[in-house]
């Protein structure tokens, strides 16, 4: 929120096609915690569809220089993908030392994700609404908490 007060949107968010937002969450949400979720703003969208994988790669190579991190979250990356990226092998290893709980765990859920599906739902709405429907959404963030993700974008 400091670097958007100071020098206001300088880096430009990243959607697909179809608006989820790949890179740029943090400052959408900082845009929304200022007042100014409402402004049109630039985007940037890559010149073809990619995969989730690809998706999820670029997402971490977006921020691996200037976003925060939920080390234990970069586990689900892998080291080999860590690397390539261009995380120190010192780090990685600390990454992974850090959250062996972390990487057990999934280590032991690894075959229930396997079979895991999903249900994409999309509200499409006018944003002059979005603070009236806010605390609907919050329940629903409350309640699929440890059941699923919750994405929120705008374009």
């Amino acid at each position: 929120m400091k670097s958007l007060s100071k020098f206001n949107l300088v880096e430009i968010p990243v959607i697909d096609r179809n608006n989820r937002i790949i890179a740029g969450n943090m400052r959408i949400s900082a845009l929304r915690t200022l007042g100014r979720g409402n402004e049109i703003i630039e985007v940037r969208v890559p010149s073809r569809d990619l995969t989730e994988e690809e998706a999820r790669e670029y997402l971490i190579r977006s921020n691996k220089n200037t976003g925060e991190w939920d080390f234990a979250l970069l586990v689900d990356f892998g080291e080999d993908m860590l690397k390539d990226i261009g995380w120190e092998s010192e780090k990685i290893d600390e990454i992974f030392q850090n959250n062996s709980d972390y990487v057990e765990k999934n280590e032991e859920n690894e075959e229930e994700l396997a079979d895991y599906k999903r249900i994409h739902i999309l509200i499409s709405i006018d944003p002059k609404h979005f603070d009236e429907i806010q605390e609907e959404i919050n329940l629903i963030k409350n309640k699929i908490i440890g059941k699923g993700e919750y994405e929120q974008g705008a374009n």
